[in-house]
């Protein structure tokens, strides 16, 4: 069979969500962050503010049926010398430009019956652009599977691993009861135990909140409670009120809070997409209570709704640490390793990314600000 790239123009990307939500529903991409509303978003809030070029690439079969999507953008970096230096990136991560909200799972969005003929074709299109690396970051070993398959192979490029960070994603399909049975004793108590208690002594009740301005504006506060900073900057509160408005029949937010005695004192921010459920955020009064950890009891509350919902498979707790500890190890889940990959493609900066495994530290600062590494 054949098949036509066609590089598309923003508006085509405004234009899209009819097309790219099914191709996404055919294909092994992540059902939210590689989903329209994601994508979009992201690029309506930084696509300008960082300057990018957007490179969307979509693969036509002979039909004229969508296949195939590379979300991608160009960045340039211009050395001391004025040699510029052009990367790929997936839309959704701004690696090394500026702070955006953090985008995983990132990939190509393939139908999976057409994927090798769909990458070998993106691939031998790519070969004929101007660019020097292609950065993928936080992309999980499948996404990084198909595409390096075709990449690698008929572009003659160089993998470097420039960080990873690990996740913890909990299989809910069981029951409940036996998942709590399988938690250390501590965590059990903070996370079920004292719900009873909660309940009772502070009059505390689970709830929905249907208000997502209001709950960003929480969410925000307790993390200047917390960490002397909001969770989300002026663009990532803008990035997420329209992501949610933008979701799709198959996705939907799950904004709940905790209260005591009538007072908000915890928010979990999760978002609902294809049969997994996402844990993006959190936040908590810190002190309220010694004997009760409202996080972990909140992520309790959550974690056992998804277990009696027969449509979600996983609760996914995500990248990252917390404050003072891995605490997502103790949920019990399958571990989830986050990669985010630079491809080499310029003969220079293969030299020189070669050269500083052979180079005193202070030379490799050198050749890092040099090519701003």
């Amino acid at each position: 069979m054949s098949y036509t790239v066609r590089r598309l123009f923003e508006r085509d990307f405004f234009n899209l969500q009819d097309q790219w939500d099914a191709l996404l529903n055919t294909s092994n991409a992540d059902p939210l962050f590689m989903s329209w509303a994601w994508q979009v978003s992201w690029w309506e809030i930084w696509g300008n503010k960082l300057d990018l070029e957007l490179l969307l690439l979509a693969v036509f079969d002979g039909d004229e049926n969508l296949v195939g999507i590379a979300p991608l953008y160009l960045s340039s970096v211009t050395t001391p010398l004025g040699w510029k230096v052009r990367r790929l990136h997936v839309v959704g991560n701004a690696w090394k430009l500026g702070p955006t909200v953090r985008t995983e799972y990132v990939g190509v969005i393939v139908e999976r019956r057409q994927q090798q003929s769909v990458m070998d074709t993106l691939s031998d299109y790519l070969a004929g652009l101007d660019w020097d690396e292609m950065i993928f970051a936080d992309a999980s070993a499948r996404s990084m599977n198909m595409v390096e398959t075709s990449l690698c192979d008929r572009l003659d490029l160089s993998r470097l691993v420039r960080s990873e960070s690990g996740g913890v994603v909990i299989p809910v399909q069981g029951v409940f009861a036996d998942w709590l049975a399988r938690l250390g004793k501590n965590t059990r108590l903070k996370v079920y135990n004292r719900r009873d208690w909660f309940e009772n002594s502070l009059q505390g009740r689970y709830e929905e909140c249907h208000d997502p301005q209001r709950f960003l504006e929480q969410l925000n506060h307790f993390h200047w409670e917390r960490w002397g900073k909001p969770c989300f900057d002026e663009n990532a509160v803008r990035f997420h009120q329209a992501m949610l408005a933008r979701l799709s029949r198959n996705q939907r937010p799950s904004l709940s809070v905790l209260t005591a005695s009538g007072e908000v004192v915890s928010v979990l921010y999760d978002v609902q997409a294809g049969n997994r459920v996402y844990n993006l955020q959190a936040g908590f009064m810190e002190n309220l209570n010694s004997k009760v950890s409202l996080g972990t009891l909140h992520l309790g509350y959550a974690i056992e709704r998804a277990f009696r919902d027969t449509e979600v498979f996983s609760y996914d707790l995500l990248a990252g640490a917390g404050k003072n500890t891995f605490y997502k190890s103790h949920f019990r889940g399958e571990d989830v390793l986050f990669t985010t990959v630079e491809y080499v493609r310029s003969p220079v900066l293969k030299l020189a990314y070669s050269a500083r495994g052979c180079l005193p530290s202070r030379l490799v600062s050198s050749i890092n600000r040099f090519f701003r590494l």
